[in-house]
């Protein structure tokens, strides 16, 4: 799967796609020098992080001698946080890329690290929002590429991947709805649909009814716009950060009395 939504970024971004797949591959190879179990490895928990590190470090900043050597340090650290939390029964699911792409802004001052030119976010305004959002948890904004990334994530868990579509449908409508007596949401589209997705996909995976998918979703949702009101002074992006917080959130108030959650 990882590999397939690395082929489809390729079609928007080759240089994006192949940073983000030297990124897991040097994941890997850390992992291997660590001796972690040979188990995490290969389902890919150890890589994921790192890989969405290498395309956000692609798509955000120009790939120079500090880029390179920085992001190997935070792809180390992606190995280790994503280690530690797995030791502890705790879902990485992107807390690990949200620590240091948090950290790597607050760097910035003193990396010298050149902007990469931004590109177009997702119009909050067309029902097409829904499936580009999709597309924008791996940094990619066209519609179509959306819809791509949205048929891959079908084709590895069809019913997770519906109801985590309808759940941001839903709050697509919301926003729709709040943005004519709040029109600065309007600002916030992408982050709320990104983190909306991720949150009912990521409770599906774990197994939770839809309505606590859609109240999951909700709920990322608004720590997004609380986050974003906080932030919005200094230009602080939240990245994942809301997904995780959601999501870590529901599956604690639902564990049942015993149950571990499945990392």
């Amino acid at each position: 799967m990882g590999a397939l939504l690395l082929a489809v970024l390729a079609l928007a971004d080759l240089a994006t796609a192949l940073t983000g797949f030297v990124a897991s591959v040097a994941a890997s190879v850390c992992a291997i020098a660590l001796r972690l179990a040979p188990t995490q490895r290969r389902s890919g928990l150890l890589g994921y992080n790192a890989a969405l590190t290498g395309v956000a470090f692609a798509a955000l900043w120009q790939p120079n001698e500090t880029f390179a050597t920085w992001l190997a340090i935070c792809v180390g650290m992606n190995v280790i946080l994503t280690a530690a939390l797995a030791r502890y029964r705790v879902p990485a699911l992107t807390g690990p890329f949200v620590a240091v792409m948090t950290l790597s802004w607050a760097m910035q001052y003193w990396l010298p690290l050149t902007p990469r030119p931004g590109t177009p976010g997702c119009d909050a305004g067309a029902p097409g929002f829904v499936f580009c959002s999709v597309g924008q948890v791996i940094f990619m904004a066209p519609l179509v590429l959306g819809l791509l990334t949205w048929y891959l994530l079908a084709l590895w868990n069809a019913r997770a991947t519906l109801w985590a579509l309808a759940s941001g449908a839903a709050i697509w409508a919301m926003l729709s709805v709040l943005t004519t007596v709040w029109p600065a949401l309007a600002t916030q589209a992408g982050g709320i649909g990104v983190n909306a997705f991720l949150a009912a996909l990521g409770l599906g995976v774990f197994g939770r009814h839809p309505n606590v998918r859609l109240v999951g979703a909700a709920l990322a949702a608004v720590i997004c716009i609380a986050l974003g009101h906080w932030l919005a002074p200094s230009a602080w992006p939240y990245f994942t950060l809301p997904f995780n917080l959601a999501v870590w959130t529901v599956l604690a108030l639902t564990k049942r009395p015993g149950q571990t959650v499945r990392t």
